[in-house]
Formats: structure tokens, sequence, C-alpha cells
């Protein structure tokens, strides 16, 4: 009898490492996929594949998945200026799109029957998951041992010793999840909402004490909304010409890092209804979409303006929600594209003890030039009007308050 074949979705971690040992000796044929969205370092992706073959995984697959996290994400939620509740980058959880993805195609290549995952029921990455699996490959059987038998760590740590593993004696103080967007970070002082995260909780963010006394000016350059060049203000590189698409945001995160921008506590509702919150460390978003909002003020409208801040507001929070393959989507995606037509310049921002400073902006498209070329300076009078027209605009735009302030008195 040919043995089942499943894929699971597997970091190397205590859970899924006890999911691959209890599905092979429940008779499964094991096919791990490590899906890299940012969060290895060097030298980790060998030592999970180490990990995999140790565990009995018949095959394991590594999918570098940056460049497209880059490509179908993280350019939108840029050009959608898209923070949320105003704060949050959304970090972790929209990668977790990319990540399920990649798991049914390794699924689909191998011809597995079904496909399994370690997330609990406590939080959203399980709804996340079971949303791409069933509307990508909905004849899969989805497997969730640690969710389904609503599994301890201290048993799965058991299980694994009982039967010659070993497992981390490291007690983590803080769950942390890395990636491109940025790193979510989850402890005693977040179960709360008084209680900020201490020091030693943060893994690549320097406190503002700590930070350079000088700080850093960067040229960042965008087409069509989206970022081709980070440079120096002396005019050097901050990458090189043949790096990836996913660079400048890798660099971003690095060098605002270490001028201590980045850190932040979000709180707000979660997708399964429950108020959470969590610390997160995300320079290179915070500074590309600080510099894309203020190329935006100086190209687009009003109108566009006010409209983009709603549609990308809930196009961020439906991507975040795992509402990926509902045709709106794309119905979103097409006005974004649309809104950038003319969000092309360059912006100078400063890095400096914690803070993103938009020093200047410029652009072939500026409204602002535009209309001193018509004669409009403000703060200085115009050529375009006369000192009559602007009367008698202050007249009338003064009118509906003053009508409305009438009819709120009693007739005599």
């Amino acid at each position: 009898m040919t043995k089942r074949k499943i894929v699971l979705a597997f970091s190397g971690g205590l859970d899924t490492s006890y999911a691959l040992v209890d599905f092979r000796e429940k008779g499964w044929d094991v096919v791990t996929a490590n899906v890299d969205t940012g969060g290895l370092h060097s030298g980790e992706a060998e030592v999970v594949a180490a990990r995999a073959e140790e565990l009995g995984a018949v095959e394991h697959h590594v999918v570098d998945a940056r460049a497209e996290l880059y490509d179908r994400v993280v350019t939108y939620a840029i050009k959608a200026n898209y923070l949320r509740n105003g704060a949050y980058p959304s970090c972790v959880g929209a990668e977790r799109l990319i990540q399920a993805e990649k798991v049914v195609e390794v699924a689909l290549q191998v011809g597995a029957d079904a496909i399994a995952h370690g997330s609990t029921g406590a939080g959203a990455d399980h709804v996340r998951y079971d949303a791409v699996i069933r509307a990508l490959a909905p004849h899969l059987e989805i497997i969730t041992p640690v969710r389904d038998e609503r599994l301890v760590r201290e048993e799965e740590a058991e299980f694994l010793r009982s039967r010659g593993f070993s497992v981390s004696e490291k007690v983590k103080k803080y769950s942390i999840n890395e990636g491109l967007i940025g790193t979510s970070i989850g402890g005693e002082e977040t179960y709360g909402s008084w209680d900020y995260l201490p020091e030693d909780a943060w893994t690549y963010t320097r406190s503002i004490d700590a930070a350079p006394a000088e700080g850093v000016e960067l040229h960042l350059t965008f087409e069509k909304g989206e970022v081709v060049s980070a440079r120096y203000a002396g005019g050097d590189p901050l990458v090189g010409p043949d790096a990836p698409n996913f660079a400048i945001l890798q660099a971003l995160n690095v060098l605002g890092g270490e001028h201590g921008v980045g850190r932040g506590i979000h709180m707000g509702s979660t997708m399964v209804g429950n108020l959470a919150r969590v610390g997160f460390e995300a320079p290179g978003m915070l500074i590309l979409i600080a510099a894309h909002r203020e190329l935006e003020k100086l190209v687009l409208s009003n109108r566009q303006q006010a409209t983009k801040a709603t549609l990308g507001n809930t196009y961020g929070d439906l991507l975040h929600e795992a509402v990926y393959f509902d045709p709106i989507m794309d119905d979103f995606r097409a006005f974004l594209d649309s809104s950038q037509t003319r969000v092309t310049g360059t912006v100078r921002v400063l890095l400096h003890k914690g803070n993103i400073v938009l020093l200047g902006s410029k652009s072939p498209h500026s409204l602002l030039d535009a209309a001193t070329r018509q004669g409009v300076v403000y703060g200085h009078g115009s050529s375009a009007w006369t000192g009559e027209q602007a009367r008698a605009f202050a007249h009338m735009y003064a009118m509906p308050g003053s009508i409305a302030r009438l009819a709120a008195q009693p007739a005599e």
C-alpha cells in the first residue's frame, strides 16, 4: 500500500518538529517546505534542512520568496501608504499569504494528499494559512495538530525527547517573527496595555540613546510610486546596481535600525475579533512610506490623496486579514497603479535619533512648481487673480457658515 504524502510548512521550531515526527509515526511520508520571506539569515536554511532530515522528512524544499513578496505585497503597501491603525506595517502577517502559497505549490508539485502547518488556534496565522490553502487547493486536506489537539509546548518537547530527539532547553522569553517587512515581538509586556518592551526584547534597532549623535541624509527616488534608488546625500548608492528588488528595503532596515528608527508597539483588533498588542521593528517600511507619502503631497490633488487614504487603508486591512483572492483586491490594485502615474521624483530624508525627518522633495510633476509658473506663490500674493477677485472669493466662501449660524438662532 502506497503511503499518503503530506507537505508540512516547516520552520524547524518546536511545533513543526513535533508535527513532522507525529505524522511520520502515523504512516505519512512527510515533505517539508521552508519558505524564506526575509527571516532566514546566513546558514539558517541549512540548519533547518538538517533538522528536517534528522526528524525523518523524505524530502525538504527551500523556497526563496523574497522577490515575489516584495513585488506583490510590499510595493502595493507602499503605494497605499498602509499602516494598520495608522501605525503598524503589518510585518509578518502579510508574509503568511506568500508562505502559504509556496507551500501549496510544493504540495501540488510532489502530488501531496494533504498540507499541514504548525499554527495554533490562538492567533490569526492559522486563518491566513487555511484561507490561502482552501483557495488554491481545495481538494487537499488541511491537518494542524497543534491547533486541533490543543497541545502545549511542554507536551511537544517531551514527545520529541522520548524518541531521542534533542529539544533546545533555551526558554524564549519573547516570541519573535522576522521577515522582510519587519519583525514582530510578543512577550509578557505586550499581554497588557501599560508596559513597554525592555531594551533586551528588541532584535536589531538601537535605542534613541544608543543611536549615533549625527544623523544620516538619504535621497530616495521613486518612479510611478515604486522606489528605484536610494543614495546618501553625497551621492553614494545605498545598494549596488545589481541588487535584487527588495535590497533597498533590506538596507533601510539595517540603516534605520542603527539610527533608532522603526520601533513601535501596535494595539488593535485582530481578524479573529480579540484585541491584541505586539511590538514591532520595521525601519525600512516606515521610511519608505513616509517618503512616498511626502512625494504624493507634491504631485497628487487633495481629492486624490483623500480617496487614496480611504481605499488604500481598506486594501491594506483586507491584505492583513488574508482576503487576497477576492476580485475586489484586483480592483484596488488597479486603482493604486493608476494613482501612481505621476508619483515620480526624489525625497530627502534625514534619519536621526529615532526620527524620520522629511527635508524636501522634487518632481517633474510638482503641483507647487506648476502653481509658481502660474504666478501663485503662497504667502506672497498672486498675479493669477486681482484683490477684488480674492475679496469676492472670501465673501462667497464664508456664506454657508454665516447662513448656518443664522439658522441656528431663534427667529425674532
